[in-house]
């Protein structure tokens, strides 16, 4: 009975470790993203993200488009990537993203 406790215990802190060391992983990559509102020359550029169940585009700071697509209807990894966000440097380049997860 010892033993168990002390491998049940084992597990939680492990557990608990992990789940530590991903959400600062999680704040870091947010972080990083809000300064990616501008490009190395200062310039705006354009991002694609979910945001509140959507896919959204900011250009800078500037929320400039939402569409109807909801985000959970799309493949995990997909997902993943809207929630980091991808970056865009033109409107060609947004229109092509938005294809691939809107269509």
């Amino acid at each position: 009975m010892k033993k168990l406790i002390l491998i049940f215990g084992s597990f939680l802190i492990i557990c608990l470790i992990i789940t530590y060391v991903a959400q600062e992983k999680v704040e870091s990559k947010m972080e990083s993203l809000e300064t990616l509102s501008v490009s190395d020359d200062g310039e705006p550029i354009y991002l694609v993200k979910s945001e509140n169940g959507r896919v959204v585009v900011y250009y800078g700071q500037e929320l400039v488009r939402k569409t109807t697509t909801a985000v959970s209807t799309l493949p995990k990894i997909d997902q993943r990537e809207l929630l980091y966000g991808i970056t865009a440097n033109s409107e060609e380049e947004v229109e092509r993203i938005l294809e691939e997860y809107c269509s």
